[in-house]
């Protein structure tokens, strides 16, 4: 008697669900997506706005006469140097030293010595620009927005993310390629 009744009423709930209309089916391709490439522009060009609102009341505070580049470089050369401008197929050795904007140093990138072939080198798009503003024996300074210098990445345990840095660039030799 219980197995029957409980038969019936199960009967009769799936007679209620049956009844329902499904909701109706939309094709993958149809369902609207939110694309966040606009939102995410917008917020890339607030973020760069206030970097280089930072930048500037910096460069302002050491009162040099900084050049600023198309990419957004700000450089003053304190030695031309001599000779001809570093070309992009040079190799060239070269001592620098970074500091943040703040005033925070990182041993590992006070006066470090390197050589680099420009041509092929995963040097920072800042670094190679600074260094093809300079000749033999050159020298200058740099400050250079975060996506010129380590950008999203930063240098673990040293320069965080997103961080602009002043760096100071002394050529040491040049191999004209």
């Amino acid at each position: 008697m219980i197995s029957r009744l409980i038969y019936i009423l199960c009967a009769c709930l799936t007679l209620l669900v049956a009844c329902q209309e499904p909701a109706p089916q939309v094709p993958y391709n149809k369902i609207p997506k939110e694309d966040p490439t606009e939102s995410l522009i917008e917020m890339n060009k607030e973020f760069a706005a206030i970097e280089d609102s930072l930048i500037r009341a910096y460069v302002d505070s050491l009162n040099i006469p900084f050049t600023t580049s198309k990419s957004g470089l700000r450089y003053y050369i304190t030695s031309q140097g001599e000779g001809d401008t570093i070309s992009a197929s040079d190799e060239v050795t070269f001592r620098y030293s970074v500091k943040m904007l703040d005033g925070g140093t990182c041993d590992k990138l006070t006066n470090v010595v390197k050589t680099e072939d420009l041509d092929h080198c995963e040097l920072e798009r800042g670094f190679r620009e600074a260094l093809l503003l300079l000749k033999q024996s050159g020298s200058g300074v740099f400050v250079m927005p975060s996506f010129l210098a380590y950008g999203v990445i930063g240098v673990p345990k040293c320069i965080p993310s997103w961080t602009p840095i002043e760096c100071t660039i002394t050529v040491i030799e040049v191999k004209k390629r």
